[in-house]
C-alpha cells in the first residue's frame, strides 16, 4: 500500500487532492483535510471537501480510460472516501452522518488514529484489483514521485553546482583589483568569461562608490537580449552604463561628440566590426582618470556577426586563456567539444567538474515529416515540451527552445498560442519574466545567455551559414539537459566523431520560414547583414541606419 500526499492533476480539471492511498487490495481511496474553527461550519467543509474528491475521481476515471484496456471498473469508486477534520470536534448526534469523516477525538494521538484506521479503512471491502490496474496506478500516483521530483530537484542542483565554480586561472583576474589595466582574455563557452566581466565590473563599480570618485564604467556587447541581461545583473552599480557596440556606433555618427566612459568591459567581443580597437579609444580619450581599465572578452569559436575579425594571432600570443569549461555537465560537453575544433583536431579545452548530468535526448522525426513544415515543427516541440511541463514538472521559465531564425520564431510562436502553451522571447523573459512561460528564440539572439534545459529544433546542416559555429553557440546554451529533435540523417551526422562537417557544395537546409543566406559575393553579403541587423533583432538601430552602414 502507498500514501500519496498532495497530489495535482489537471485533467477534465485542475485540482489536488490532499492524501491518495492506492492498495492492491482495496483500491483508491482518497482523503482530503479540511480546518474548521466552529462546529457550525463542519457540514459546509465536508461539503466542499467531498466536491474535490469527486473531482480526484473524475480525474482517475478519465485517466484510466485513456491507459487501461477495456471499461473502467465502476467498483473502483465504490468504496468510500474520507474528509478529515483534524481541530473539528465531533458532533453531537446520528454517527451514521458522518461515518467517514475523521475528527479531532479520531486523529489527536497515534492510538486514537488506529482506532478509527482499523474501523473505516480496515473494514473497506476488498477489490482485487488486476495487476494491470495496480501497475497503472503506480504509474500514475508514485511512478511520477519517484522520478519526476528527482529530475526537477537534479535540473537545479546541477545548475547550482556548475554555476559556483571558480578555477585558479579565474581567481587570479578576480583578485588583482588594480591591474591588469588592459586585458584581452579568450575561452570557450562555458569557461566563466561573463561571470568573471560581472564580478570585476561589480568590485570596479564598489570601489567607485566608496571612493566618492565620478568614474563611469562601459559594458559592450553584441546582441540586445544580452545587453538585458547584463542591465539586469547591474542594475545596482550606479556608474554602469551597459550598450550594444551598434548602439554606441550610431552616437558615435550621429553626434559630434563621441561619449566618454574611464572603464570599457567587452562581452563576446569576437562580434565586434569595423575598427572597434580605435572606437574604444576615442570613448576613453577624454577620461581623466589615471587607471582606466579596458578589458575584452573573447570566444573566436563563435560569431554571429559575418564580418567580425576576432583577434590577431599577436592579439592570441598576448590574451589571457581560459581554457576549463564549467557551465555545462559532462555529457553535453561530449558533444559541445565537437565544435569547439576544426573537424579532426583535438581539443586544448577540458571540463573542469565530474558532473555527468542526463544523456542528451535525440527526438528522431519520422520519416514522413518534414521539418521545414510549422505544423510539424509545432508538434514535435509541444511534445517536449508538455511532457517536460506535466511529466517532468520543469518549470516553464527553465526551458527554451531554440530556432535557427527569428523568422521562424514568429511562426512558432503562432502555433504555440494555438496549442495553449505560454511562451516568451529571450528578451522578454528578462524584462518581465513569466514563470510558466518556455522560452522561444533564435540561436543568434540567444548567444550569450542561459538555459537549464534546451530543445534545439532542426539543427544546421551542411552548406548552411557557419553551422559549426551555431551549434557551439547552442550547445553551450544549457547547464545540464538538452533535447534536440532532428531527421534520422542529421542525428546520426551529430552523433558521429567530429559531428557535423560544412559542405559548401550541399544547398543550404530549408527551415520552417526562410533559408539562411550564404555568403557567395558582395551583395549577398551585404543583404546577409540587412538580414541580421534587422531579422534577428541583435541591434538596437533603426532601418535607416543599417541602409547607411550598408
Amino acid at each position: 500500500m502507498f500514501v500519496i500526499h498532495s497530489f495535482k492533476f489537471k485533467k477534465p480539471k485542475h485540482g489536488e487532492t490532499d492524501f491518495v492511498i492506492v492498495s492492491k487490495k482495496h483500491g483508491v481511496i482518497f482523503m482530503e483535510v479540511k480546518a474548521v474553527t466552529s462546529s457550525k461550519y463542519i457540514p459546509n467543509r465536508i461539503n466542499k471537501a467531498e466536491e474535490q474528491i469527486k473531482k480526484a475521481q473524475a480525474f482517475l476515471s478519465t485517466y484510466l480510460k485513456d491507459e487501461v484496456s477495456g471499461d473502467v471498473p465502476t467498483a473502483l469508486f465504490n468504496n468510500p472516501a474520507f474528509v478529515v477534520l483534524p481541530n473539528g470536534p465531533r458532533p453531537e448526534g446520528s454517527t451514521d452522518a458522518y461515518k467517514n469523516v475523521c475528527f479531532q477525538v479520531d486523529c489527536k494521538d497515534s492510538a486514537c488514529f488506529r482506532e478509527w484506521w482499523d474501523k473505516s479503512i480496515g473494514c473497506v471491502r476488498p477489490l482485487n484489483i488486476t495487476e494491470e490496474m495496480y501497475k497503472c496506478l503506480l504509474c500514475k500516483f508514485v511512478g511520477n514521485r519517484c522520478g519526476v521530483k528527482a529530475f526537477v530537484k537534479q535540473v537545479d542542483d546541477t545548475t547550482r553546482d556548475v554555476l559556483q565554480m571558480f578555477n585558479n586561472q579565474q581567481l587570479a583576474l578576480l583578485s588583482k583589483v588594480g591591474q591588469p589595466l588592459n586585458q584581452l582574455i579568450t575561452g570557450p563557452a562555458g569557461s566563466g568569461k561573463t561571470e568573471i566581466l560581472l564580478h570585476k565590473v561589480q568590485a570596479l563599480d564598489t570601489d567607485i562608490s566608496k571612493t566618492g570618485k565620478e568614474e563611469k564604467i562601459l559594458v559592450l556587447c553584441y546582441n540586445k537580449p544580452l545587453r538585458g541581461k547584463l542591465a539586469k545583473v547591474l542594475e545596482k552599480c550606479h556608474s554602469v552604463t551597459v550598450k550594444t557596440f551598434d548602439s554606441i556606433m550610431n552616437l558615435s555618427r550621429m553626434s559630434d561628440k563621441i561619449p566618454t566612459f574611464d572603464h570599457i568591459f567587452v562581452d563576446e567581443g569576437q562580434d565586434l566590426v569595423g575598427d572597434w580597437r580605435k572606437l574604444l579609444d576615442d570613448i576613453q580619450a577624454e577620461s581623466r582618470c589615471e587607471k582606466k581599465f579596458r578589458w575584452v572578452f573573447f570566444d573566436n569559436d563563435q560569431r554571429v556577426h559575418i564580418c567580425s575579425r576576432g583577434l590577431s594571432d599577436e592579439d592570441l600570443d598576448r590574451a589571457f586563456k581560459l581554457s576549463t569549461v564549467y557551465r555545462m555537465t559532462r555529457s553535453i560537453f561530449e558533444e559541445f567539444k565537437k565544435y569547439m575544433i576544426d573537424p579532426g583536431e583535438e581539443t586544448q579545452y577540458s571540463i573542469g567538474h565530474d558532473i555527468k548530468g542526463r544523456c542528451i535526448i535525440w527526438d528522431k522525426m519520422d520519416d514522413k515529416s518534414n521539418p521545414a513544415e510549422s505544423l510539424v515543427a509545432c508538434e514535435y516541440i509541444s511534445n517536449q515540451v508538455k511532457r517536460l511541463l506535466e511529466k517532468e514538472l520543469v518549470r516553464g521559465k527553465d526551458i527554451c527552445v531554440l530556432l535557427r531564425t527569428y523568422k521562424d520564431v514568429s511562426v512558432m510562436m503562432i502555433e504555440l498560442t494555438l496549442m495553449g502553451i505560454e511562451y516568451q522571447n529571450a528578451e522578454d523573459s528578462i524584462k518581465k519574466p513569466v514563470k510558466s512561460a518556455i522560452i522561444v528564440d533564435s540561436i543568434r539572439r540567444f548567444k550569450g545567455l542561459e538555459t537549464k534545459v534546451l530543445i534545439l529544433y532542426d539543427p544546421p546542416g551542411p552548406g548552411d551559414d557557419n553551422p559549426r559555429e551555431l551549434l557551439n553557440t547552442a550547445l553551450s546554451r544549457s547547464f545540464c539537459h538538452v533535447i534536440i529533435i532532428a531527421t534520422e540523417e542529421d542525428i546520426l551526422r551529430l552523433q558521429s566523431d567530429v559531428g557535423l562537417t560544412p559542405d559548401p557544395q550541399k544547398s543550404p537546409k530549408k527551415t520552417c520560414l526562410s533559408i539562411s543566406p550564404r555568403k557567395t559575393d558582395l551583395v549577398e553579403a551585404a543583404q546577409a547583414l540587412y538580414e541580421r541587423f534587422m531579422s534577428e533583432e541583435l541591434t538596437e538601430l533603426q532601418v535607416d541606419t543599417v541602409d547607411s552602414i550598408l
